[in-house]
C-alpha cells in the first residue's frame, strides 16, 4: 500500500516538473526577440496596433517607416506602402505634358505662409500659386514634387491628382498641399522629411492639367522644422 502511494506520488511530482520546464521554454521564446529585418519590418509582420489606412502596416511602424498612416499608397503612385518598396519615392515619374501654356506657378511657397481670406499667418505647408492665363477654365491637375536634404542627400517624392481643383479664367488661386482638412487642401505625408528634418530642403513642382504645358518651379526651406503661425 506504502508502494502504490509512494508511486502515484512519485509520478505526480515527475509531471509538475515536466509541465514547468514547458511552461518555461514557452515563457522564454514568446519573450526572445526575432533576429534579422528592421524594426519596422518587424512591426509590420506581428501586426500590432492600429491600421487607420487599412494597408497592412500598422500606425506605429508607418511613423517608423516614414509613411502616412492615413494613405494606404503615401506617394501616390499606385502602389500599396505595403507592397511598394520604396512607399515615399513615386516609382515612375509623370512626364511633363506639352501644349499650350494656360496657366503658370506665380508662386511656391513652403515657410512663411499666410491665409488669402484673412491674410494671417497660417502654418508652414507647402503651397503652389496658379494663374489662369487665359479666357477658358481648366480643370484636372495634378501635381508631383520631390523633396530632397541638402545635408543627407535623402529624397522623397509625391504625386497627388488634385480633384476638384479648377481655376476659372484669369483666376490666380493656390493648392495647399498639408495634413489640414479644408476645401482645396490636399494630403501631406505628416511623416515626410518635410516633417520630420530639420536641415535645409530642396523643393521641385511640377504641375499638370490635361490639354496645356506643365508648369514647373523649385524653392529652398531654410534649417528647422515645419513652423505653426509665424
Amino acid at each position: 500500500m506504502k508502494k502504490t502511494s509512494f508511486l502515484i506520488i512519485g509520478l505526480l511530482l515527475m509531471s509538475i516538473v515536466a509541465m514547468s520546464g514547458c511552461t518555461s521554454k514557452t515563457a522564454l521564446n514568446s519573450t526572445t526577440p526575432a533576429t534579422g529585418g528592421n524594426q519596422a519590418q518587424k512591426d509590420t509582420s506581428a501586426g500590432n496596433g492600429v491600421d487607420s489606412d487599412k494597408d497592412g502596416i500598422p500606425d506605429n511602424s508607418e511613423k517608423v517607416l516614414g509613411t502616412d498612416p492615413l494613405n494606404p499608397d503615401t506617394d501616390g503612385d499606385g502602389v500599396n506602402d505595403k507592397a511598394d518598396t520604396t512607399p515615399t519615392l513615386v516609382d515612375n515619374p509623370p512626364k511633363p505634358l506639352s501644349g499650350p501654356v494656360g496657366f503658370v506657378i506665380k508662386d511656391t511657397i513652403v515657410e512663411n505662409n499666410l491665409d488669402e481670406a484673412t491674410k494671417k499667418a497660417v502654418p508652414d505647408h507647402l503651397e503652389i500659386v496658379l494663374e489662369n492665363l487665359g479666357s477658358t477654365e481648366i480643370t484636372n491637375f495634378s501635381a508631383y514634387y520631390t523633396i530632397k536634404d541638402l545635408n543627407t542627400s535623402d529624397k522623397q517624392s509625391y504625386e497627388l491628382t488634385l480633384n476638384g481643383f479648377s481655376l476659372k479664367p484669369k483666376e490666380t488661386k493656390s493648392i495647399h498641399i498639408d495634413t489640414g482638412q479644408n476645401p482645396e487642401h490636399y494630403r501631406a505625408n505628416p511623416n515626410s522629411l518635410y516633417y520630420k528634418s530639420s536641415n535645409q530642403l530642396e523643393f521641385n513642382v511640377m504641375v499638370s492639367a490635361k490639354g496645356y504645358q506643365s508648369q514647373t518651379s523649385s524653392v529652398n526651406k531654410d534649417k528647422g522644422g515645419a513652423e505653426a503661425p509665424d
